[in-house]
């Protein structure tokens, strides 16, 4: 299972849309917007969509779509990070970028989490900032409240260029949250 376009994968298909040629699942992605920083750099953010719904293993299924507001299977974001426990351990964190693309940052060294699948970000729980080979870093602020479907996933509230120049974006308030920042991109903009 493979969800998201993902530059070491093989896909078929022109974009908006890929096939993935090792899963057979359906990438369809629509950039919106791009967040403009000083001298021309921009943050993409996209709506985009992925066939892989359900994962049956054995006799079980696991429902991997949810509705976050645009429709069962759909997400809007630049990024976003989400923690994946077992039981009471955190095992890794999950990378989504824009297209949707999912990357595993699962080898922690004293808090810092990188990915072992060949993507360069990685995330540092000291400071709460994703970073990215090109030295720009978001500040992961925003986390999705317990009773929002994508709950303690954390959404950029700063983004920053390597020359230091920011992109500020702010939440609503998620369901039971207390406060801005607790809800992700699926609930209205403030």
């Amino acid at each position: 299972m493979r969800v998201g376009v993902r530059s070491t994968g093989a896909y078929w298909g022109a974009t908006p849309e890929q096939i993935d040629t090792r899963f057979g699942n359906l990438n369809f992605t629509v950039p919106l917007l791009r967040a403009m920083g000083r001298g021309g750099w921009s943050v993409p953010f996209a709506l985009s969509y992925n066939s892989q719904l359900w994962f049956k293993e054995g006799a079980g299924q696991t429902k991997l779509g949810a509705d976050v507001g645009y429709g069962f299977g759909w997400k809007l974001l630049a990024g976003a990070l989400t923690p994946i426990w077992d039981s009471y351990n955190l095992v890794y964190y999950l990378f989504t970028d824009s297209s949707g693309a999912e990357y595993r940052l699962d080898v922690n060294e004293n808090g810092v989490w990188r990915s072992s699948q060949g993507v360069y970000v990685y995330y540092d729980t000291n400071t709460g900032r994703l970073n990215f080979p090109d030295g720009s870093n978001w500040q992961v602020s925003s986390v999705s409240s317990i009773n929002e479907l994508d709950a303690g996933t954390s959404y950029p509230t700063l983004m920053r260029d390597s020359n230091g120049n920011e992109v500020r974006l702010e939440y609503a308030q998620g369901i039971g949250g207390v406060g801005a920042n607790t809800s992700g991109p699926g609930e209205p903009w403030m």
